[in-house]
């Protein structure tokens, strides 16, 4: 197994992607720290994941709050040992015009995206130095390659992760520590069930694949980042989108083509 007895940490894993990186971390081997604002959310996760076989420990954690984050980062080394692994997954999204944004809601898009995935490295990364080994993986968005529409805060938010991916890469490159970030595009979850089931086959036809993506395919490129084999990639931002951040503006005649043939 690619994680066989390495010891991960996971934030936003009470469902959705995180929660899929979260079990597949431990079906490949690994003992898994399971970070979420939610406590019963987080504790669900890791009764999976014990059911898989593997250790683990659940903490609810508001990622924006530094301190909290240090002091639980400390627990589940201490708890499962070590910590090899870490993935900055916690976030959310609340649509607002630009015009209409409150300040608000841009400090919290920033608070819980840029500064919990901060927070949360920098923590994390201070427990790796001790061995010299570290695979750090940001889980940033499209909507930080391009511009989302009602979505400014999150949009930046993401922008920044990327950012700060990049110089955290070359900063801890040195003790054995890579840091690289994850774009997904439209993935299937609970975030996108809102829309009506129309309305999702309809935004799928949007995307070069025509289809949304996959938590478990999130899954799987992050489990190769943080596997050993990763260990020549760093500091860069893994596009999974089927496609749509490639084709760009071309995006619209390839719509319009497939409109026009049905």
């Amino acid at each position: 197994m690619q994680l066989q007895d390495r010891v991960a940490l996971v934030t936003g894993a009470g469902r959705g992607i995180g929660k899929a990186i979260a079990l597949r971390f431990a079906r490949e081997g690994a003992d898994v720290g399971v970070f979420d604002l939610d406590e019963a959310s987080a504790r669900s996760t890791a009764d999976e994941i014990t059911a898989l076989g593997r250790r683990a420990v659940h903490r609810a954690v508001d990622v924006a709050d530094g301190e909290q984050v240090q002091a639980a980062v400390g627990q589940v080394a201490d708890e499962l040992g070590r910590l090899d692994i870490c993935v900055n997954n916690a976030g959310f999204a609340k649509a607002q015009p630009f015009l209409e944004m409150t300040h608000e809601n841009w400090d919290r898009h920033l608070k819980v995206h840029l500064y919990g995935s901060f927070f949360c490295a920098q923590a994390a990364a201070r427990e790796m130095v001790r061995r010299r080994f570290g695979r750090i993986v940001n889980i940033a968005s499209v909507a930080g390659l391009m511009g989302p529409i009602d979505l400014a805060a999150y949009g930046a938010a993401k922008s920044g992760v990327i950012g700060m991916t990049r110089a955290a890469a070359l900063e801890l490159a040195d003790h054995g520590i890579t840091v690289n970030a994850i774009a997904p595009g439209p993935i299937e979850t609970e975030l996108l069930r809102v829309w009506s089931a129309e309305a999702l086959r309809e935004r799928a036809k949007h995307q070069p694949v025509a289809r949304l993506g996959a938590v478990e395919e999130i899954a799987h490129a992050a489990l190769f980042l943080a596997s050993a084999e990763s260990g020549y990639i760093n500091g860069t931002t893994l596009v999974i989108d089927g496609g749509a951040v490639g084709a760009g503006a071309y995006m619209v005649e390839k719509y319009r083509r497939r409109k026009a043939g049905a």
